[in-house]
């Protein structure tokens, strides 16, 4: 028996804010991945941090069960510290791997209540793009459209320990339309709103500049990871030269760094059966 489960991490946060006095934040999933491995062909645990154990831990005994008599792996895409939801994708992923190593089910919102447990968690594990809340797990909203979006990933450098960092804004949103509508319509209006918000929370240097200078080049906006490092600039996916238009941004503003070129994609898990 072999399978692997695989959850994307993402770049930042579309919004994260303040609604109806519950913090929240809009997913951003990307194209880079959380990998774990699940096998009888090996034993042990590889590559599993502290919170990646915790949460094998904590499912185990949410599901009954004592212990799990397979080898399981954690593989990751995903740079630490940046932003990109790399603890929740993986704690999601062991969590996902375990139950259904032992057949159980276990649904994302039983999964979220687990993540949270252990520190605030990004939604991506969620099935398409969600506005949740990071310390419940609570899903305020499920948008079924996710556009194609190509987004040019920058890094403004250190790391942030999310679990020290706490989790607030000055953004008060409860009336935001964008909850009113199942669409992305003027979501990069509230995207940088919410961006410059965080300023006061998690400076990064001549952010206003960028944006204007983004979208001089052709973009759609810019988010950020607010309780992280990384920025990404985002468009239309027919746009023909990205990466051109991401080195004249890292020319202009040489205190940021470009990372890579990624998508937006559906959230959720991946379950890929391996033949042995």
């Amino acid at each position: 028996m072999k399978f692997k489960i695989k959850v994307p991490g993402s770049c930042g946060e579309f919004v994260q804010g303040i609604l109806n006095d519950e913090p929240f934040l809009i997913t951003c999933p990307i194209d880079l991945f959380t990998t774990v491995t699940v096998s009888d062909l090996f034993r042990g645990q590889i590559g599993l941090g502290w919170k990646a154990k915790e949460m094998l831990k904590r499912t185990l005994k949410y599901l009954g069960r004592e212990k799990m008599n397979f080898g399981i792996k954690l593989e990751s895409e995903l740079p630490h510290g940046k932003g990109m939801a790399s603890s929740s994708a993986d704690i999601a992923a062991v969590a996902k791997a375990v139950s259904f190593a032992l057949r159980e089910k276990l649904r994302a919102g039983e999964i979220a209540k687990l993540a949270t447990s252990i520190e605030p968690t990004d939604g991506i594990f969620y099935n398409g793009i969600v506005a949740m809340n990071p310390v419940s797990g609570k899903v305020f909203h499920k948008f079924d459209f996710v556009p194609k979006y190509k987004i040019a990933v920058f890094d403004f450098g250190n790391k942030v320990n999310t679990l020290e960092f706490e989790r607030r804004s000055n953004l008060h949103l409860a009336n935001l339309p964008l909850f009113q509508k199942n669409s992305f319509q003027n979501i990069f209006d509230f995207v940088e709103i919410s961006a410059l918000a965080n300023q006061k929370i998690l400076y990064k240097d001549k952010l206003r500049e960028i944006i204007h200078f983004a979208r001089s080049l052709g973009a759609l906006g810019v988010n950020i990871a607010h309780t992280g490092t990384v920025i990404g600039v985002f468009f239309d996916e027919d746009f023909f030269d990205v990466e051109a238009c991401a080195l004249k941004i890292e020319k202009n503003f040489p205190h940021i760094k470009f990372l890579m070129t990624t998508n937006l994609i559906d959230g959720g898990f991946k379950i890929i059966y391996c033949k042995e």
